[in-house]
């Protein structure tokens, strides 16, 4: 089953990859990526552009509109994502708690839906 790994950042977890701790923590995060590249688990995995690039479509006296920012205010953002596919949950939950993000900021694991939406 695929499982969508979601990465929450906020600006001070942005810094720490960049920071003094960056180093160790990118090089945590290779190994992991080629621990999953290699056991075939890793589906895609991207960063997003920063927030302030975002663009929401909201209802606006009735009709879809354009309008800046994410989708909702909030101390966290979607910072990126990591599609995996696995035997069982647990082991997308180990990936996403193995993910150095996950010391500083939540990440959500959420199973994707199979093409018969057996899952609603």
């Amino acid at each position: 089953m695929k499982y969508l790994i979601l990465i929450y950042d906020n600006a001070q977890s942005r810094e720490r990859f960049s920071g003094p701790d960056g180093t160790e923590l990118m090089a945590e995060m290779d190994v992991l990526l080629k621990e999953i590249t290699d056991s075939g688990e890793l589906v895609m995995t991207e960063a997003l552009a920063d927030p302030s690039q975002t663009r929401t479509i909201r209802v606006v006296d009735g009709a879809p509109a354009v309008t800046d920012g994410p989708f909702a205010e909030a101390k966290e953002h979607l910072g990126g994502f990591i599609l995996v596919d696995c035997e069982t949950p647990e082991r997308a939950w180990e990936i996403a708690r193995r993910f150095p993000s996950s010391r500083f900021t939540p990440l959500e694991v959420r199973p994707l839906m199979s093409p018969g939406g057996e899952e609603m």
